[in-house]
């Protein structure tokens, strides 16, 4: 039986779903799946069969590297660790492990302004370079992929692009299920997390705004630029029209019943959402931001894409999305489903396995 260790500061967030779905999927396929967190924040339910433990969050990087070397050495035999989150992927650089793998979620991006931007960018590429420099690497989206050789300039050791695993059929059912808080009446949809300098509400509430659509505009998440986007509506006279949902237990049962899913993103590590409200039934139109949206929206629907920070390109396809989009029963999206990304995670994990044997 495979041994394999998952790596996170928790199981929040699209990192913790990752990591839950990923480990039923190993599990399924008879690996023996260790999960190792820093702190006990969960927003999903922990199969029993699954081994979870927990590091000393308050430790130095350093001492909570050493920490995760003595739990790998005491269950033995471990076959890949796979290292989920810039954070841990921090963490996990500490030890010079051959059968360590950093799994990249996003482009860790920022634009910085200002007359010290330029240096501030530089130096954020050198940091990001210095930490994928010589490692194994698995990236959730090709784009990602590419920015890590060509705008970083980095070298791992080794990179390849293994995509978000999606429980399709889980989230066809979910997103049957009838909420009370849902509208009665049609609405536009954004869920993402309340961050405005990378999903840029900014942007989604100008487009919206230059649609001018009957419907409103709901956004499902949480975030600490709650107040800031509140603030935002009210200044661009959208109280009533634009409401601040909070956060959704079943987000997929919003999706379902949405007009449109609308991602403004301006950089993204593979945009799951966009596949999420697909898988869902439901149209969508996103920034062509890197990186992730082009991988998902392709074929006919590429012209659902729009530059990012162009709010009156963004407008124009929402109210081009309203009035005709694709069939989307006809998409292929069956490579992103966990059976398939499972499959390809076994195929890694036997070609190591089969070279190297570490930890006996």
């Amino acid at each position: 039986m495979y041994k394999v260790v998952l790596f996170n500061i928790d199981l929040s967030g699209g990192a913790g779903k990752f990591i839950i779905t990923l480990a039923n999927a190993l599990a399924e396929e008879g690996v023996s799946v260790h999960i190792v967190i820093l702190e006990e924040k969960t927003e999903y339910d922990l199969p029993p069969e699954l081994s979870l433990h927990i590091l000393n969050p308050r430790a130095p990087k350093r001492s909570l590297a050493k920490a995760l070397k003595k739990y790998i050495d005491q269950i033995g035999s471990v076959d890949l660790i796979f290292s989920n989150s810039t954070p841990s992927n921090k963490i996990l650089s500490f030890l010079d492990l051959p059968n360590a793998y950093h799994i990249v979620h996003s482009a860790e991006t920022k634009n910085y302004t200002g007359p010290l931007g330029v240096l501030k960018d530089i130096l954020r590429k050198n940091k990001y370079r210095r930490l994928y420099n010589g490692k194994k690497l698995i990236t959730v989206s090709k784009g990602l992929q590419r920015y890590i050789l060509d705008d970083l300039n980095a070298h791992p050791k080794t990179i390849q692009t293994i995509y978000n695993p999606f429980e399709i059929n889980a989230i066809q059912n979910a997103a049957l299920q009838n909420l009370e808080e849902l509208p009665k009446e049609p609405y536009l949809l954004h869920v993402g997390r309340l961050d405005i300098s990378s999903k840029r509400h900014d942007l989604l509430l100008e487009a919206y705004k230059k649609a001018s659509v009957a419907f409103k505009l709901y956004i499902v998440g949480e975030g600490e630029d709650r107040e800031e986007i509140q603030t935002l509506i009210h200044k661009m006279n959208l109280s009533g029209k634009v409401i601040l949902q909070g956060h959704s237990p079943n987000p997929y049962a919003w999706m379902k019943r949405a007009k449109l899913l609308i991602l403004s993103s301006d950089f993204e590590g593979f945009g799951r959402v966009l596949a999420e409200a697909l898988i869902a039934g439901t149209p969508v139109v996103s920034t062509d931001c890197p990186s992730g949206p082009a991988e998902i929206l392709t074929g006919s629907l590429q012209s659902y894409l729009s530059p990012p920070g162009d709010s009156n390109a963004l407008a124009e396809n929402i109210l081009k999305a309203l009035e005709y989009y694709p069939d989307i029963s006809k998409l292929g999206l069956s490579h992103l489903s966990v059976e398939n990304v499972a499959k390809e995670y076994m195929t890694l994990i036997d070609k190591i396995s089969n070279k190297e044997t570490f930890y006996e």
